[in-house]
Order: C-alpha cells, then structure tokens, then sequence
C-alpha cells in the first residue's frame, strides 16, 4: 500500500503523533488554501500544523502518524457505530466546546474548539459530527473536488455539457478532471452533485457559508477574514433516511464521531448515464510495430508532500493514491456508460524497444508530490486521491454484521477497541466485489489490560466464504513488524484469490493466528462470544 508522508514534520523522530481535530481552512498569503490539522502526541500537548487544502480526503480523525507517515494498516483511535437520522436538517448545529472534555480536549484553543458539530440523537444517543467530516465523505473524495467546493461556481467548471435525452443523462466532463478519475463511481457521484437540486445547493453552501462570514466580518476586505480562517458551515436539506456507519468514541450518551466508513439513503436523479471525458478514446488496431519502452526500475508507491510548493503542475495522468474508502450508497444505481468519440490507434505487430523519453520512476527515493491546486507552470507533480466506492443501497458493504459483533464485543467484555477499514490489495478478480466495489478489510485491535491482539476481517457482501483471522504477538512486538505481517497476509490472500495462504500463515512466526469460521446460524452475540473465547484464552 502506497504511503504519503507529511512535510514539514513538527514532533521529534520515531515519536508517535495522533491527528486529533481539524481547524479552519484558510487561504496562505500566496492566496492558497490550506488546512490547519492538530496533532498529539503522549508527551506533548496539541500542536496545530497546516497543509494544503488539497490534502484533507487522506487525512481522518485518529490516524497515527510516526516521522509525518500514516500507515492504513494501524487500527485508528475509536469503535464501530451505526447511526439512522430521519433527515438531514434533523441535527443541531453546535461547536466543539460544547463537546464533553472527556471526548476530546481542545487544550482552550478557540481555533479548534470553535469549529462546528452536528449533533443527531437516535437510539438514545446523541452523535457528534464534524461538519468538515460530513462534507468530506459527501463531497471531496479527491483533491480536485477540494480546490473546487471552495471556488464560487467551481462546479461548473469541471462540466463541459449536460442534457437529458430519452430518459439517458448525457454529461460530459471538462479536462479538469483527471483522467485516472473519470471513473464510473466518480461520474454518478459528480453527476448526483451536479443534478439533485438540494445536494447541489448543499454544495453551494460550504462556499457560501465561508464568503458571507468574510464580508459580514470584513465588508470591505473579506480576503483579510479568509486569511484568518472561517470555521466550516454548511445547509443541511431535508433528505432522509440516511443511514452510517462511522468510527467513533463514546463517553456515556455521546458519540464523537471521527470517520464516516459509509453513508447512504440517497436517490440519484438519473437511472442511465452517457459520460464523456477528453481522455476517453475509441482503440483501433493496425498492424505496425509496437513500441516499447524499457523502464529503469519498477514504480515508487511511496510519495513525500513538497509542503514548500507555489502550485502543483497541471498532468491530466497524475498518480492516484488510494486512501481510507468512503462508501456512498444510492436507492437506485444508475448504469453508466462511456461515450468515445476520439480514436486511439495501437499496433499489434512485433515489438520495438525504445529509450527515449523519461520512463518510470526510480525506487532510489520516494517522489515529491504537491497536493496543491494544479495550475500551468507548477513547480511540484501532482497527486490525487481516490476515496469513493458508490454501490446501490440495496448491496451490503459486507462489514455490516462484523462491526455489530465489535461493538457487542467491545460493550459485554470491556475490551477496548482500535480500527480501521482498508480496501484488500488490487490485481486478482477476488479484489472486486460483483457489483464492481474494491473489496474492504477491517483490522481491529482490541486491548485486553496489558495484552493486544489483531483481528482481520475481510468484507462478504458476496458471501464469500473465508474465515476471521485472529492475531496475537508473541513477548513484546513492535507494531511495525505486526504491520508487515498483516500487510503480508493480505497480499497472500489476493494471490491465492481470496483465501488464506497456508505457506504465508506459516511464515508469520512472532504471532499465533488463529481461524474463526462463520456460521449463518450464529446471533451476533454467538459470534462475539466465540471470537471473546479466543481472545480470553
């Protein structure tokens, strides 16, 4: 899994550091947006640093970071919680303040205690939602969608064309997308954004928010207010049910939540979509020679955040780094096909080694990266970032029953709990689920006194049939070398299309690993009794 490291780093080496909160964005006085983001450490009280804007669809809530690198394999700070609202516009708008200290402290600092908390109450708890939180899981999966909320009209920019023929969604979007990310689940999540009135004035609304909190405060030079920083806002519509899965801490009757793993309940405009994009062409074949190009090394995963940067470079082929997924459930799933009105033409005689051009990128050092916004002349290369799986709400995200069991875990044996959701390693058919949603993984850490053990849990919507694993280290094992035997059996799993590898279970030699079967005939109490059996023992 590829990593993104921060810079510049503001905790001395090899120090653990949690991301604990989020300030306001706020423009640099290049006139760029960044994001201040607080961290901790166990030593230290919290200290705000800021990046770019365009950084905030990797970042969440309880992430653990050591020397500026989060690695999605370490379980996050807070538990599995189901969450139905009637409607969106049912919440309560407060600030973090408010929050009880026991959730999270904010040290009296009015930056981040200032920011605003959606608060729902539903099976007699009351749930506290960021609205940068909520904002990020409905609209910026990615780094272009971020500069964009913030732009008056940004929206129409990235759309060259929209009409409805015959029932079909024709829409075709501007250069300004990426082209790695005109992809299917971005097209309906973009096209739900642009053509649902009241998601669209959702939308609206972040920019609006901000700009009229400018001009109220500074009539006469909103830049100087926006300088300064303005705390999120946002119109919620009367859209509902809505239904979440979240990661989050309770103390007593509330629930701060940090991350929203998957939200849903929405009905998409449209039923058929005919997308168009510049980098979408028709392939023809021909019979010339083929050319190809020797690559001096294989490609670097590992990128480092050039925070120094003015302006990322505009490259319509930006590398993508996947993050955390963020699941967006539609009551209907339009169909969506891809126009091609262009042609690519390709060879298909005998191949032709070349050496000119740049080729791949060197496994010597990790590639600087910019995640600010691109323009003509930017100094750094870009990244982006892919965060969104859309699936139809009547689909399962197949995790559903293992965060019940989690949590009736968490609550019966007083265990404490860790997790986080990845997506399972690419490059097999097990790796996409049937209705073309990357697969996810849970991995969870529960704490029992002085003692941790691992559990790994791969999401079934299909049913699939593999077991739980349980994982406990052996004496004191540093949780880097626990990491990389989950990382390594989950690439054994994918090459051995979805099932446990034998040989790679065999090599993780510092840890007992265990299976636990399911059984349709269980209750989530059963299963969490079993799993705790295993555990105790």
């Amino acid at each position: 899994m590829a990593t993104l490291t921060l810079r510049s780093w503001p905790f001395p080496e090899n120090h653990e550091a949690e991301l604990v909160w989020f300030g306001s964005p706020f423009m640099d006085y290049k006139g760029n947006w960044r994001i201040r983001v607080a961290f901790k450490t166990s030593a230290e009280r919290i200290k705000v640093v800021s990046y770019p804007w365009g950084t905030i669809p990797y970042l969440r809530i309880g992430q653990i970071y050591s020397n500026g690198t989060y690695d999605q394999i370490t379980p996050m700070n807070g538990s599995a919680f189901h969450i139905t609202i009637d409607a969106l516009n049912q919440g309560t708008v407060t600030n973090g303040f408010k929050l009880p200290k026991r959730l999270i402290d904010f040290g009296k600092n009015p930056e981040l205690g200032l920011q605003n908390v959606i608060q729902y109450q539903s099976n007699g708890l009351t749930y506290c939602i960021p609205v940068i939180e909520l904002i990020r899981a409905l609209f910026i999966n990615s780094r272009y969608l971020a500069y964009y909320l913030l732009q008056p009209h940004g929206l129409d920019l990235l759309i060259d064309n929209r009409y409805s023929l015959g029932g079909t969604l024709h829409f075709d979007l501007s250069n300004r997308v990426p082209a790695k990310l005109a992809t299917d689940s971005n097209v309906r999540h973009l096209s739900w954004i642009y053509t649902d009135p009241m998601i669209r004035s959702l939308w609206d609304s972040v920019y609006q928010g901000m700009f009229s909190h400018a001009v109220k405060s500074s009539p006469y030079n909103p830049s100087a207010t926006l300088k300064k920083g303005v705390p999120l806002t946002i119109d919620l519509p009367p859209i509902g049910p809505i239904e979440m899965h979240t990661r989050g801490v309770q103390f007593i009757d509330y629930v701060l939540v940090k991350e929203i793993i998957a939200i849903g309940g929405f009905q998409h405009p449209s039923n058929e979509i005919l997308f168009w994009h510049p980098s979408k062409k028709r392939r023809e074949w021909s019979s010339g020679d083929k050319a190809i190009r020797m690559i001096p090394g294989s490609k670097n995963s590992d990128y480092v955040l050039n925070d120094q940067s003015d302006n990322a470079k505009e490259d319509s082929n930006q590398d993508v780094l996947e993050t955390p997924p963020t699941i967006m459930q539609f009551a209907n799933y339009p169909l969506v096909e891809t126009r091609r009105t262009s042609v690519r033409h390709s060879n298909t005689g005998n191949e032709v080694i070349v050496t000119t051009g740049r080729g791949g990128k060197h496994t010597a050092a990790s590639e600087e990266v910019s995640t600010q916004d691109s323009m003509a002349g930017g100094d750094t290369p870009p990244i982006d970032f892919q965060t969104l799986e859309t699936i139809l709400a009547s689909d399962a995200i197949g995790l559903e029953p293992f965060f019940l069991m989690i949590e009736m875990l968490k609550k019966t044996f007083q265990v404490k709990v860790r997790m986080s959701v990845v997506r399972v390693p690419p490059g097999k058919r097990f790796s996409v689920c049937m209705n073309g949603a990357r697969r996810t993984c849970a991995i969870v850490q529960v704490i029992n006194g002085i003692t941790s053990s691992y559990i790994i849990e791969v999401a079934r919507p299909d049913d699939w049939s593999i077991s739980t694993l349980i994982l406990r280290p052996r004496n004191q094992l540093s949780f880097r070398k626990i990491e990389r035997n989950i990382r390594q059996l989950l690439d054994g799993l994918v090459q051995k299309g979805g099932h446990w590898d034998q040989s790679v279970l065999n090599q993780c030699e510092t840890m007992n690993i265990e299976k636990l079967k399911h059984y349709q005939s269980d209750t989530i109490r059963e299963w969490a009794s079993r799993l705790a059996g295993k555990l105790m023992t």
